[in-house]
């Protein structure tokens, strides 16, 4: 053997707090460890979204989320997942002290702010082990392997990359999509009054049954695009966060008429713009779904989240907690190739549906007691 390549995506930490949908900590710290084991090398692929910056608070007591984030915002936001999830980073730690083990954090949506380099360096003493703690950008390539986390074919969360930073009053700030910057300013205080709606899958199916949460969703995505287009440019005109990207118009009135608010079918995007199969095994993420395309030429991988997650059966009314899985890809010595893809079973309540639309908060609370994740709500 020569060595895996270890595929984790949509991990999503968080602060603890009702806005970190992450709860797995004891499960993935275990599998880490258990990678760190192994008698030979190993590459470990943190394929986006590994920490929810983004619904991430800069602090607790009461929840601030600043729509300009500039390094030290991000920095203190860093702080407070090391804070929530020590058991994580431990195992990270524990992992990159091994030899022929690395680390690789590729860049999602919502953990933009690691393109600040000191967001870098601070995970990288937190871990012990700069040489092996690596952040190659958006994508790892490797031994016929490539890995990114696929925001680039999500229309609504592409990252600009001729403009990463805004300056305003001498700061540099993150240059978020226009879609991110509207989530920080106007869903949080929500998702807070609604912690665990978000957790549940399909969105459709979720719309269909929880008239309410639609309606709030529609009225605060129509109120925001509005003022985006009519109010925010004047109010904060010299406030580059506040431009508004026409070429978005469209694509939000079609979204909106038809209440869709998935991430695109970022699968076939990805299939037309990387016909060549350059490479014999992609792994993708963004999606939380698991998907496997296959094809002579190569395979496409989405493994799915780590985040705590339902399934709705609108028959049953039940709550089915979603399976988390990750991909393990062997090399051999004569650079052959074996991938699979490697479900975690980890013991869970099935929820009622109308029970937990009652008491968001107290389904919350016992999932993370399942799991025995200590919330800081």
């Amino acid at each position: 053997m020569k060595k895996q390549i270890i595929v984790f995506g949509d991990i999503e930490m968080g602060a603890g707090n009702l806005t970190d949908d992450f709860i797995s900590d004891k499960i993935l710290s275990r599998l880490i460890r258990n990678f760190a084991e192994r008698q030979h090398p190993v590459d470990l692929v943190l394929n986006g979204d590994i920490f929810d910056f983004l619904k991430c608070p800069s602090q607790l007591n009461p929840s601030t989320y600043p729509r300009h984030i500039t390094r030290e915002v991000s920095l203190a936001k860093l702080a407070l997942i090391y804070q929530a999830h020590p058991e994580v980073f431990q195992a990270l730690k524990c992992f990159s002290a091994q030899k022929d083990k690395t680390i690789y954090f590729i860049i999602g949506n919502h953990d933009h702010d690691l393109y600040y380099k000191e967001v870098q360096q601070e995970i990288q003493r937190l871990l012990g082990n700069s040489a092996r703690v690596q952040f190659p950008g958006l994508k790892y390539e490797d031994s016929n392997v490539y890995v990114e986390h696929g925001h680039q074919y999500d229309f609504l969360f592409q990252i600009n990359f001729e403009n990463l930073f805004l300056e305003h009053k001498g700061q540099s700030l993150l240059n978020f999509p226009f879609v991110t910057f509207g989530l920080i300013s106007s869903f949080m205080n929500m998702k807070e009054e609604h912690p665990f709606v978000e957790r549940i899958f399909p969105r459709p199916e979720l719309f269909t049954h929880h008239r309410l949460i639609a309606k709030r969703v529609t009225a605060k995505t129509i109120g925001y695009f509005l003022k985006s287009l009519l109010y925010y440019p004047f109010r904060f005109y010299s406030d580059p966060t506040y431009s508004f990207p026409t070429n978005v118009f469209r694509e939000l009135y079609k979204r909106l008429r038809n209440i869709n608010f998935e991430v695109d079918d970022i699968t076939a995007i990805f299939r037309k713009k990387s016909r060549s199969a350059k490479y014999k095994i992609y792994v993708i993420g963004h999606i939380h779904e698991k998907r496997l395309a296959k094809s002579p030429k190569r395979v496409i991988i989405h493994p799915g989240s780590w985040r705590d997650e339902y399934d709705f059966q609108p028959k049953t009314r039940e709550l089915l907690p979603r399976t988390k899985r990750h991909v393990e890809i062997t090399v051999a010595d004569n650079t052959e190739l074996s991938y699979e893809l490697v479900d975690t079973f980890i013991k869970r309540s099935i929820f009622d549906f109308d029970e937990v639309l009652k008491d968001e908060l107290r389904f919350i609370r016992q999932a993370a007691a399942e799991e025995e994740f200590k919330l800081q709500a």
